[in-house]
């Protein structure tokens, strides 16, 4: 065999694995997730997440900054993709943790909301101190009545997703019972599905939509109270 068909054997695998290479690195930049998980980062901070959700807040610039270093790495396209969904996951987490409504007021503490997954009414472990935050702040306010409102995506019937956001209120309202809530100063109303914290038809979206909500109202006895005499004073 001459020299330059011996030259040709041993180039011709190199190339070839210089051209399979350079073919698993053809993906398309991830620019849509930057500017997906840039925007999540910055919803989150502007929900205060360094305060309310630290860890999960750190955790979610911490993923950003290296898909963004990712970003212009050769051949990291696909690294980079996974971190920023990764960024943008906990960025919502963050934002979903800082949920918090405050009484109309102003003067009054703060509740926190819950979330579920999927068509399931169970209080999820990531709950379970909210939910005994917020019994702690009813105890310690005798003055407060909270209604406990269900809500549900805009997945299933109507009367399905009135059900479901039904048994989240009352499983709310159970737990915070059993923590040594008052029962007599919470009331569970299934709202049902709503795209009032959510809105479109994104995952993001219908986490934020399952949830129980809590807001200041009268205790269930006395408005009954009310209905019947409006003469009686409800908080007699």
């Amino acid at each position: 065999m001459r020299w330059d068909q011996l030259k040709l054997v041993a180039v011709v695998p190199a190339l070839l694995v210089a051209l399979i290479y350079l073919a698993s690195c053809a993906t398309p930049p991830p620019t849509q997730e930057l500017a997906d998980a840039e925007a999540a980062v910055a919803d989150a901070w502007a929900a205060g997440c360094p305060d309310c959700a630290p860890e999960e807040c750190a955790a979610a610039e911490s993923a950003l900054n290296k898909g963004k270093a990712l970003y212009s790495e050769f051949c990291s396209e696909l690294e980079a993709r996974r971190m920023l969904i990764d960024a943008r996951a906990k960025a919502l987490e963050a934002k979903n943790i800082c949920s918090v409504v405050m009484m109309p007021t102003g003067e009054e503490p703060p509740f926190k909301d819950i979330f579920f997954d999927f068509d399931r009414s169970d209080i999820r472990a990531d709950a379970e101190a909210i939910l005994q935050e917020n019994a702690e702040v009813l105890s310690n306010n005798p003055e407060l009545n909270i209604i406990v409102e269900g809500y549900a995506d805009l997945r299933g019937s109507v009367q399905h997703n009135i059900g479901l956001a039904q048994r989240r209120a009352d499983a709310a309202k159970a737990y915070i019972v059993s923590v040594g809530a008052d029962a007599s100063r919470i009331e569970a109303i299934g709202i049902g599905e709503t795209e009032q914290f959510g809105e479109g038809s994104t995952s993001a979206a219908y986490q934020l939509n399952r949830r129980a909500h809590f807001t200041k109202g009268e205790a269930p006895g006395a408005r009954i109270i009310f209905k019947k005499n409006e003469e009686i004073d409800p908080a007699s």
